[in-house]
């Protein structure tokens, strides 16, 4: 009865972390949006102080994506993991956050943000989650 029972837990435990990251992905997706749409508005209707607060937002955003996965998500167990799923995610978004500071044109600071992100991922890695990891 005991093989039997690790398994299931096994399953269960893994459909719970699945259910939480797609929580907390959607959560950190329509805020994102929300700043996105917001930002877009702002800049059409010549509001540049609401438009820079809400860029910096974004621009912010862009850099813990993993830990707000984590936070809006509720997890509580394989958090490196789940940090560096934002970590990717994270290498998109700052991809269009570079192409977006260098005035929408080809420039070679646009590879700096991508770096930077994953500098930030690592370092909240490093200072935050590895002395609780489950990578043991």
């Amino acid at each position: 009865m005991n093989t039997f029972q690790t398994p299931c837990l096994r399953i269960n435990m893994e459909r719970e972390l699945r259910t939480q990251l797609i929580r907390g992905c959607l959560i950190y997706a329509t805020l994102f949006a929300s700043l996105f749409i917001s930002h877009i508005i702002f800049a059409a209707n010549n509001y540049d102080l609401a438009f820079k607060i809400v860029a910096g937002l974004i621009t912010i955003l862009t850099f813990i994506v993993g830990i707000s996965l984590i936070y809006f998500g509720k997890i509580n167990s394989q958090r490196v993991k789940i940090n560096r799923i934002g970590g990717t995610i994270s290498i998109f978004l700052a991809c269009g956050l570079g192409w977006a500071y260098a005035g929408m044109r080809m420039h070679w600071n646009i590879l700096l943000w991508p770096i930077a992100t994953i500098f930030s991922h690592w370092i909240i890695e490093r200072m935050f989650l590895i002395q609780h990891h489950d990578l043991k």
